[in-house]
């Protein structure tokens, strides 16, 4: 059938352009050379120049945007438009999309009518229909061709052979990746690019640049970063792979609950949008899929690039000759890269793409991915992600393979994933000294990120009878290191002893049987035991040693046993229980033999480093920090404090732990004198429970010194007394360990209460005397000396500091601090006298409040 073309004058490009706006008022972004090859295509069929566009690009490329703008030019130049919206039903009846032709609405002239079907289905009988159908200039709107039925594609085909005889054009898309077409609309393509002289046209949509996904992110309004701000716009432009559509959806809903949204939080919720809108697209085009690209795709996604293609497809039961097919329908849905073996493009999530597939089956294909991902010597933290979505494989290489992987993330600091991959490995088929292993291992992981969890593992393996002794030791250590010291340094002879022959020196009844760790009810597994109370014989292991030399420290007998009990302790192979060790060198640096504790601290470190034991490694560079402030070097205690912080998360700290760190900073940071700081961290408050450890008894030691060196005369002396008091209830009695006497003494002496601080001078000074260290004296002469006016006060700071000469950054430190400390207690005196002075000159009687 032919027919005369519209006399009527073609409107210019302009004018359509103007026109289409009000019909359609959405911008387009980076398509302009797309607009203007559609305004010339419509300026053609205006005057009856029949042509055929095909519009193709990857899903969300803006094809059916760019559609609409096109069938918008063609009713602004009095075009009849005629439309197939699709995609067809997913089980489209023959004919169903090519059906669906018809008006959007009437056109100005109310001329446009719908397709009239033929008598009789065929493809030539819907040929005749729809050429009937443009008695005038007619352009038929089809999207998503590739979901048409077969049959609707012949008529497509079919009319494209006759087109010429009316004045008809057709704007179709598809979609495509890198020039591939489904197969179904392959045939179609190719004939609109055999057409000659601009009658066919391929306009094929890539992703937006940096520029338009600026354009598009800034035209809602929303507070989005600076336009100079080029990495984010880069990063924004990748992660959203220039996609319209991901981008729009993103921007509306951002648009819709902006709240207080401002630029540096659109950033991440602009993130998680795009990720949640890439993996809605994945799972809307996959329930799309015929059943053998849906399969490939579900063991590409399982898969996750370490089996080879072909052997995907075997696992899914796909035919050798399907796979090109079925490759090719997930890449041009955007599913799938163009990789050997390909990646998932728009979501890593597995789970999206799995769902509706039977559960037995997808374990079946879980186990076979793993194994055939095993056999080709895949990557083995990839293998070991895929191994946490299996069922128990029973095979050897599984828990190994997990195991390194876990390891690997540890020394990473990911603790969370090194836990999850061990707990894994335990549901494996395992023999009785290798699950202790695991236990351990996870117990490890455990303690840096839920403590809770940790303890259980630690006492499943301490109530078992298998593990090799080093396991057995190492879990001991793990259980001291996270708990309360004071409680911890009394049990662990106890709890190193196993169920074999008795250690030599230390007595059957006091020894603890593993399955005494397991909790019971109202106790913890580090209320494991009570404390030694005998002395040791001299072949005693270290762990009793260690702890009735602690015991003798803090009673302040005989420093020369104790140094002796000490080296002893440290004299035993470093293969050996390490928490020990760790005593030993605390107690050895009370007895000022801080070069000795020191360097063997360094090596019980690097052995608990070589372990690969972060709780056990935080809990000495913590001791370290606490020996290097003794001997006065506050940058190396800085430095593991720093350490030390940056290996865990303050939450997963025991209260205990985090008291002792809280004290160590305030300490540091008065002796830098910066006390604003030290006054904030002060007022911090610790978790529960952290008041009720021997941490708590160091925090108010340091806020005493706080306190006194500002002048806070009565705080500081409450402070220290009350610190003093709780070191009683624990018969620790040593000054060494915290000189709180003459710390309280100075402070009462600012505030006038001269008798009690003669006092506490006096007890301090004889029980320096009997501990017998320099340290331990000069602390108490120096503040005695320093803190009073009178003549014969200066012949103790002068025998302080003799005492101290051995040891020229102590005394530095030491005299810098107590001059402080007595600068802050004159200021109190001064500050008391005052209002004294002040109601003695108007006759009234003081109080004391």
């Amino acid at each position: 059938m032919s027919s005369a073309p519209d006399s009527r004058p073609a409107p210019c490009s302009r004018t359509l352009r103007e026109r289409a706006a009000q019909d359609d008022s959405a911008p387009l972004y980076g398509r302009e050379a797309e607009e203007a090859a559609l305004v010339h295509m419509t300026v053609r069929l205006g005057v009856g120049t029949p042509g055929v566009t095909v519009i193709h690009g990857s899903p969300g490329s803006g094809r059916t945007r760019l559609l609409q703008r096109g069938a918008a030019f063609a009713r602004a130049a009095g075009i009849q438009v005629l439309t197939a919206p699709g995609p067809a039903p997913s089980t489209p009846a023959p004919y169903a999309f090519i059906r669906q032709l018809r008006p959007p609405r009437p056109t100005t002239n109310g001329r446009s009518r719908a397709v009239q079907a033929p008598t009789e289905d065929s493809v030539q009988g819907w040929c005749h229909a729809l050429l009937a159908t443009a008695h005038r200039p007619t352009l038929l709107v089809l999207d998503d061709v590739h979901w048409a039925d077969s049959h609707s594609v012949q008529v497509i085909a079919g009319l494209l052979r006759r087109f010429a005889s009316a004045p008809l054009g057709v704007l179709l898309s598809v979609t495509s990746a890198r020039g591939e077409f489904p197969d179904a609309c392959a045939g179609l393509v190719d004939q609109v690019g055999a057409f000659q002289e601009g009658t066919g046209l391929l306009l094929g949509l890539g992703p937006l640049g940096v520029a338009e996904v600026r354009a598009m992110c800034t035209a809602p309004g929303l507070p989005v970063p600076a336009a100079s701000d080029d990495i984010w716009w880069d990063s924004a432009a990748r992660l959203s792979h220039g996609s319209p559509w991901l981008l729009r959806r993103v921007m509306d809903e951002l648009r819709r609950e902006p709240g207080d949204l401002h630029a540096a939080g659109l950033r991440t919720a602009f993130t998680h949008g795009i990720t949640a809108a890439r993996a809605t697209r994945a799972a809307e085009s996959a329930t799309k899929l015929a059943a053998g690209p849906r399969a490939l795709l579900r063991g590409l996604a399982v898969c996750r690039g370490l089996v080879a293609v072909d052997q995907v497809a075997a696992l899914v039961g796909l035919d050798e000759t399907e796979l090109p097919g079925a490759l090719r329908a997930l890449r041009v849905e955007g599913l799938i890269d163009f990789g050997d073996p390909p990646g998932l493009r728009l979501t890593d999530c597995t789970a999206t793409l799995l769902v509706g597939m039977d559960g037995d089956e997808r374990r079946r294909l879980h186990v076979e991915a793993a194994r055939w991902a095993h056999r080709s010597d895949a990557d083995e933290q990839a293998l070991a992600a895929l191994l946490l979505n299996t069922v128990a494989l029973g095979e050897p290489w599984v828990p190994s393979v997990l195991r390194r992987t876990a390891r690997t993330r540890l020394e990473w600091g990911h603790y969370t994933e090194a836990a999850g991959l061990l707990e894994r490995a335990l549901r494996e088929p395992l023999s009785p000294a290798e699950r202790a292993e695991v236990l351990l291992e996870a117990a490890e992981a455990y303690t840096m990120a839920t403590p809770e969890a940790a303890e259980h593992r630690l006492a499943e393996l301490l109530s078992g009878t298998q593990a090799r002794p080093r396991v057995r030791t190492a879990a001991v250590d793990l259980l001291l290191a996270r708990g309360e010291p004071g409680s911890a340094l009394n049990a662990p002879a106890r709890l190193y002893g196993n169920d074999g022959a008795a250690s030599p020196g230390v007595p059957r009844e006091v020894r603890l049987r593993p399955s005494d760790v397991v909790r019971r009810s109202g106790s913890t597994a580090q209320d494991a035991g009570a404390a030694l109370h005998r002395p040791p014989g001299p072949d005693v292991d270290p762990a009793a040693l260690a702890a009735a030399a602690w015991r003798q420290t803090m009673r302040g007998d005989d420093v020369a046993a104790v140094r002796e009990m000490c080296r002893q302790v440290l004299r035993a192979p470093l293969d050996g229980a390490l928490f020990p060790r760790f005593i030993a060198c605390c107690a050895l640096s009370l007895t000022d033999t801080h070069g000795t504790a020191r360097s063997e601290l360094d090596a019980t470190l690097a052995e608990a480093g070589h372990r690969r034991s972060p709780a056990v490694v935080a809990w000495g560079l913590l001791l370290r920090a606490h020996l290097s402030l003794r001997a006065g070097d506050p940058d190396t205690a800085a430095q593991d404090l720093a350490a030390c912080r940056s290996l865990a998360r303050p939450e997963v700290w025991h209260p205990s732990r985090l008291a002792m760190l809280r004290a160590l900073q305030i300490q540091l940071l008065v002796v830098r004198e910066r006390y604003e700081e030290a006054d904030r961290l002060a007022g911090e408050e610790l978790p529960l429970g952290a008041e009720d450890s021997s941490g708590w008894i160091h925090v108010l030691y340091a806020r005493a010194q706080l306190l006194l060196s500002q002048g806070h005369v009565r705080q500081a002396s409450e402070e220290a007394e009350e610190c003093g008091r709780r070191l009683a209830a624990r018969a620790w009695g040593n000054p060494a360990l915290l000189a709180w006497r003459s710390l309280a003494a100075l402070a009462l002496q600012g505030s006038g209460d001269h008798d009690r601080a003669g006092a506490l001078f006096a007890e301090e000074a004889r029980l320096a005397e009997r501990w017998g260290t320099d340290s331990a004296l000069a602390w108490t002469e120096l503040r005695q000396g320093l803190g009073s006016p009178l003549p014969q006060a200066a012949r103790l700071t002068e025998r302080a500091l003799r005492r101290l000469g051995r040891a020229p950054a102590t005394r530095r430190l030491m005299q810098t601090v107590v001059a402080r400390e007595a600068a802050g207690s004159h200021r109190g005196a001064r500050a008391d006298a005052a209002p004294l002075a002040s109601s003695t000159r108007e006759g009234r009687t003081p109080t004391t409040p």
